[in-house]
């Protein structure tokens, strides 16, 4: 087996008798709980009678996780509000919800249990990516429904920052707020990450002036080739961090300092990889959508949660000496791919190609009309405006590497900075209007 060194510096582990539990021991933990969650759910009337529909005779734990039922977001919004909920309602200390893209939000509730671990899962977090006392922590998003609101502030005060609960606000307040306190770590949607690299061409001397090191982004797709531009737009290191309502919010995954994968953790939560179609689980490495089980969760023990996000285990163990698995960055979420011509294609298909290019700002969107038609609408840096022949080259290199990628021929649009419009929340990438005139 490969010598893993423990990485301590910065008070790297908030846990360290969880984080560093045997892999083995993972799994007896995770087996415990998992029969425990498994009567929890069954409080829940959609779970109790799909589970009775199963016809188990008994059930051993994880190795009859398979024969358990899914978990569809369609379930849980179709019982909007209390449907979920497997305690009553007294013992519910806190209700959040998504952020609402469908036509209701998905409802989330908390008992004080629930609150407590949520806590302690995003202080192991924070903790993560190298925060430690002594850092002052701004979040940048709204702290009222939104999960990634107060359960990021929870976290921080549960590992002793130094908070700043700022919460929504526009791009030059946050940027003022951060220099005047001295901010060091933030918490932001990508495309917030984004409009800060606007603000600070547009301000000679203003990035100087702020502390901010490190940036966890998370709650709408990215790539690492548009974390790569925003640590160097903005001089901090970015953490991915991943999690979502139905199972609590974030802090089911995010990545160490070695940014090798964003660590699950296993102690409460238990994951699988399936194939889309089949439902039958994959092997390691090998891509799938992600499925997982709260192991701990009180107030809305779901089971088998089809999280509908495209990802795959990674294989081997991190550098940082945590044995709780590693999935790789979310692909993209299987209602997000778009067919164009027969040919499937995600949004993050083209911002890795966009962000690659140092004449980009990261900003880009795909128009379909038409009966296939896609235009892909680029905003190229203000340096560029003025060069034609710079802006055909780049038009060029875009719709090969789109070609290339995807065996689509997209028409490539290069607008200027500011073009496309900016969303107060997730940006919007896809506009479909295929149709929508015939």
């Amino acid at each position: 087996m490969k010598e893993v060194t423990v990485f301590t510096v910065n008070n790297n582990f908030f846990q360290p008798s969880s984080e560093l539990i045997a892999s083995a021991a993972i799994r007896e933990v995770q087996n415990k709980k998992l029969m425990k969650a498994f009567k929890r759910a069954q409080r829940i009337p959609f779970l109790r009678k799909k589970i009775e529909e199963c016809k188990l005779e008994t059930f051993r734990g994880i190795d009859d996780l398979a024969k358990l039922p899914f978990t569809t977001k369609k379930e849980i919004v179709s019982c909007f509000p209390f449907g979920a909920l497997a305690v009553p309602l007294s013992q519910v200390v806190r209700i959040h919800t998504s952020s609402g893209s469908t036509n209701k939000p998905i409802t989330t509730f908390y008992t004080r249990s629930d609150l407590k671990i949520w806590s302690e899962l995003m202080a192991r977090g924070l903790a993560a990516i190298g925060a430690e006392k002594g850092d002052v922590f701004q979040n940048t998003t709204s702290q009222g429904m939104f999960t990634g609101g107060l359960g990021l502030i929870q976290g921080a005060e549960r590992l002793g920052l130094t908070v700043v609960p700022l919460g929504s606000a526009h791009p030059e307040k946050q940027i003022e707020t951060m220099k005047d306190f001295g901010v060091t770590i933030f918490h932001a949607i990508p495309s917030f990450a984004l409009r800060m690299i606007e603000i600070f061409e547009s301000q000679e001397g203003l990035r100087s002036s702020l502390r901010i090191k490190r940036g966890i982004l998370g709650a709408e797709p990215w790539t690492k080739e548009m974390r790569k531009k925003i640590e160097g737009a903005l001089g901090i290191e970015a953490f991915n961090n991943y999690g979502f309502a139905e199972v609590g919010g974030p802090g089911v995954a995010i990545e160490c300092k070695f940014k090798s994968g964003l660590h699950v953790w296993e102690d409460h939560f238990l994951a699988e990889i399936v194939d889309p179609k089949t439902g039958e689980q994959v092997e390691v490495e090998e891509e799938g959508e992600l499925v997982i089980t709260p192991l701990s969760r009180e107030a809305m023990p779901i089971i088998r949660y089809r999280t509908g996000d495209i990802t795959r285990f990674l294989d081997g163990d991190c550098e940082c000496g945590r044995s709780h698995r590693r999935v790789d960055w979310i692909k993209g979420r299987i209602d997000d791919m778009i067919k164009v011509r027969g040919i499937g294609i995600y949004p993050s298909n083209v911002e890795r190609i966009v962000a690659s290019h140092k004449e980009c700002n990261g900003n880009f969107q795909i128009v379909l009309t038409g009966i296939d038609d896609i235009t892909v609408k680029v905003e190229a840096n203000n340096g560029l405006s003025n060069d034609i022949e710079a802006q055909k080259r780049l038009q060029a290199a875009i719709f090969n590497e789109i070609k290339e990628a995807t065996l689509l021929r997209t028409n490539v649009e290069i607008v200027p900075q500011g073009t496309i419009p900016r969303a107060e929340g997730k940006a919007k990438r896809v506009v479909d209007m295929r149709g929508l005139f015939s």
